[in-house]
């Protein structure tokens, strides 16, 4: 069976925070989506983040249909063939985020297969894509280590606070969620200063405590340490808002607030005081990296795509090698006249490994092509 390679979905360039939240999956909405799609798939893995939606596939229908199936119409971008690959190692390496070359998208990534793992989405071809990917991923934030840029959402929303308020030493600030991005925002906010409460819903699965000079407060007095706060950053899980106009009186307050959720977690219309400067993922800006950069990265890229390729056709072409193998050891065992099970097991374990020598040493002297070509040939001809 041919493969294709199938991709559809929205990001922030394609899509605003608006839409993009529309087709934000939690986990669990992630796990029913797989397995709903399930039917109509060979095999499939969904990345779902702040920035992306994104249903890679291997199967006849357009995943940009099971995307509408789960959630509604919505304009998706679609690729297909050896377009999905290059997608797919460009997102690992961090050259389709917001941020480039962040590092929360190989968790990401790696949680995206998992699940898929676990649904039972997903097979040997598109976990080798990712597994491939999330490696290269790593090897060029290794490799490129030196370029000066920011690696975290987190991040940016620091230097944007800092430049918002020429200082953050002793900014009274609030942050609302304790994981991974809201851990992270606390920790740098800290570190420059700021006075630093952080809300916690319930004690983490990883037992992971707060950074130092950071105060833990409960999710259900994030209000109260509002209006103590000039900055304000969300970083949640949640569906819903967190925070929302209507629950929070106008004081007046000049405050900055940051939203790294998507979907959002500060309502709107707080855009709508005078008082209040918001953003969202969107006004974050996306940064560049600097020039000669990219077309370094994408030469590391094109060379480990081309291996994710070489393993994909000898994969094709395992059930040729087989075939040959197996006809080899059986010939042999019955020239030779085996008179035991001893005797013929040597026999073809002595022929698997030579005709495994011969046959995997014949992809070097040729091309990729003429190599199926020549196994496809011997497979037909041990079949006879």
């Amino acid at each position: 069976m041919s493969l294709e390679f199938k991709l559809a979905g929205l990001d922030y360039r394609s899509a605003t925070v608006a839409v993009r939240e529309r087709f934000s999956f939690t986990e669990s909405g992630r796990r029913e989506l797989l397995q709903s799609i399930a039917p109509y798939v060979e095999e499939a893995v969904l990345i779902s983040t702040c920035n992306r939606t994104e249903l890679v596939a291997l199967c006849e229908e357009d995943p940009a249909d099971l995307l509408r199936r789960a959630r509604g119409c919505g304009d998706f971008f679609s690729l297909s063939g050896e377009a999905v690959v290059e997608r797919v190692f460009d997102i690992a390496a961090g050259l389709h985020s917001q941020i480039p070359l962040e590092d929360q998208i190989l968790g990401q990534m790696k949680d995206a297969l998992f699940e898929a793992r676990q649904e039972k989405v997903c097979g040997a071809v598109l976990g080798q894509l990712f597994q491939h990917a999330v490696a290269t991923g790593k090897e060029i934030r290794a490799k490129f280590k030196t370029i000066p840029h920011e690696t975290s959402a987190a991040a940016v929303a620091c230097s944007e606070a800092a430049s918002f308020f020429g200082s953050l030493r002793g900014v009274r600030t609030l942050v609302v969620g304790s994981g991974e991005m809201g851990m992270t925002a606390a920790g740098l906010l800290a570190e420059k200063g700021a006075s630093v409460k952080m809300t916690q819903r319930r004690i983490r699965k990883d037992g992971a405590l707060p950074p130092a000079g950071v105060k833990l407060i409960p999710y259900s007095s994030r209000y109260d340490a509002m209006k103590e706060s000039v900055l304000v950053i969300c970083a949640t899980a949640s569906p819903h808002f967190v925070l929302t106009a209507d629950d929070f009186a106008d004081d007046g307050r000049s405050r900055l607030m940051i939203d790294l959720a998507v979907p959002r977690d500060i309502d709107p219309s707080f855009s709508d005081r005078p008082s209040v400067t918001l953003v969202d993922m969107d006004g974050l800006g996306c940064s560049a990296l600097p020039d000669g950069f990219t077309a370094e990265i994408r030469k590391y890229l094109d060379a480990d795509i081309r291996r994710f390729h070489e393993w994909l056709d000898m994969r094709e072409c395992m059930p040729y090698i087989e075939d040959v193998c197996a006809f080899t050891e059986r010939e042999l065992a019955h020239e030779l006249g085996c008179e035991s099970e001893e005797e013929a097991q040597r026999v073809k374990e002595a022929s698997r490994a030579v005709m495994g020598k011969l046959l995997f040493s014949l992809k070097k002297g040729v091309d990729m092509d003429m190599a199926k070509t020549c196994y496809l040939a011997l497979a037909k001809a041990v079949r006879q």
